[in-house]
């Protein structure tokens, strides 16, 4: 039995006791299979106080033998949802229960999402279970309102520090190629020449 653990939950943001046994946790968790679709913020909470008040060093003596041999997970997989719960809240593994949304496309959509709900076009829709269909419409029309990133465009500059770099790895090749290394430089620099001269630039001996 592990004595006098208390924590925040963070679904309901009350102070709750962490009074268990971790061997009677394991035991209705048997299986538990941590994926990101599946798991709660008061299951990665609990994960957080057994890693950070080291609850699993009655069964392991360390964490990473925990997570791998009893929980079947990689320490790292553990230690990430942890992160994510610290940085986005109980909210981000609620809706991504529902929709399967990623940490890359949540962030985009984060400022859109508060303790109350998801906030589309002035409407707030309640995280709560009974309300699943709202929420999957609900994140998938902000990720359609997201702009995609327009790549940086190409300077000469940034092309011509590619082209010196490729000359001095070029430099730093040992002399002794077979013909078909042979071939393929000789391909590259054709590629060179090519688009050199679709840009109007003329290089001796081209021709």
């Amino acid at each position: 039995m592990n004595e006098g653990m208390e924590y925040v939950n963070p679904e309901t943001g009350e102070t709750e006791s962490a009074d268990f046994d971790l061997g009677q946790w394991m035991g209705r968790r048997e299986a538990f299979g941590l994926t990101a679709a599946r798991c709660t913020a008061a299951e990665i909470e609990t994960l957080r106080i057994i890693r950070d008040q080291r609850v699993y060093r009655s069964r392991r003596s360390t964490w990473a033998e925990f997570c791998t041999l009893d929980l079947h997970v990689s320490r790292r997989w553990v230690d990430r949802a942890i992160g994510l719960l610290a940085a986005y809240g109980p909210a981000f593994f609620h809706i991504s229960l529902v929709t399967h949304i990623g940490p890359k496309d949540y962030r985009s959509i984060a400022p859109n999402v508060s303790e109350a709900g998801i906030m589309v076009d002035g409407n707030v829709v309640a995280l709560l279970p009974e309300n699943s269909q709202n929420i999957s419409a609900a994140i998938t029309e902000l990720l359609k309102r997201i702009e995609p990133k327009q790549p940086k465009p190409v300077t000469l500059g940034d092309a011509l520090k590619r082209c010196q770099t490729f000359v001095e790895m070029l430099q730093a090749v040992p002399q002794d190629l077979d013909a078909g290394q042979k071939n393929d430089l000789a391909a590259a620099i054709g590629e060179i020449r090519r688009i050199a001269s679709q840009l109007g630039v003329e290089i001796a001996g081209s021709r």
